[in-house]
């Protein structure tokens, strides 16, 4: 079970298949994770952190919103549907929890689902950076340990500093998509902007723009 597809425009950005693997080594590369990096919506993995930080019966609430978070991301917002997962998968939890089960558990299942045509161009690069809408909490292991990324810029999850449990919400300036993929892109970077941008929907065309090859 995964979200809808997004929509592409391939009119705009060419497809991976069209890089030149000779022209990219040694470059600075940012990539979207999830259609891009890799296979699938992050929907399974929200269910896994769900059910191991988690219970089976939370699990089993995430699944049965699905068809709520799936009108959310067609009919409102991309922001709006992963805001709900984050609430439902991870408030109330431990963050130590949560940062076991995405070290332990989640790496395995990543690794099956990584696409090996984006991963080929993402490995050649020097500098790697993963820039998503995924909690960085979620999948910071996995792409520093696995993919070989320097740093994730995502969405931060907002914890309760007395009890060390997540709240459910997100820190400012919200889930990092559209516009803030391209503002955190320029923070990190500044003058000095990637070679290269991969992405795989219409909200990445903002971010990539940046990029001296899309």
């Amino acid at each position: 079970m995964s979200l809808p597809k997004p929509e592409t425009n391939t009119n705009t950005f060419p497809p991976i298949s069209k890089c030149e693997f000779s022209t990219i080594k040694h470059r600075s590369i940012a990539a979207d994770l999830d259609g891009t990096l890799l296979k699938r919506s992050a929907f399974p993995y929200y269910m896994l952190v769900a059910i191991e930080a988690g219970s089976l019966f939370r699990g089993l609430i995430l699944l049965l919103s699905f068809p709520v978070v799936a009108f959310a991301y067609i009919l409102v917002s991309e922001a709006l549907a992963i805001k709900i997962l984050i609430y439902i998968s991870f408030a109330g939890l431990k963050v130590r929890d949560i940062e076991l089960a995405s070290r332990a558990v989640l790496p395995r299942f990543y690794a099956s689902d990584v696409r090996s045509d984006s991963f080929e161009v993402f490995d050649r690069c020097v500098k790697k950076v993963v820039v998503t809408a995924n909690p960085v909490v979620m999948v910071d292991a996995f792409v520093k340990e696995y993919l070989g990324g320097e740093k994730v810029l995502g969405t931060e999850i907002e914890v309760n500093m007395k009890t060390k449990r997540a709240t459910g919400f997100v820190k400012e300036p919200g889930v990092l998509v559209g516009k803030w993929k391209k503002v955190a892109i320029l923070k990190e970077f500044g003058e000095d902007r990637p070679d290269l941008g991969i992405g795989d929907r219409n909200s990445d065309h903002d971010f990539m723009s940046v990029y001296k090859v899309r």
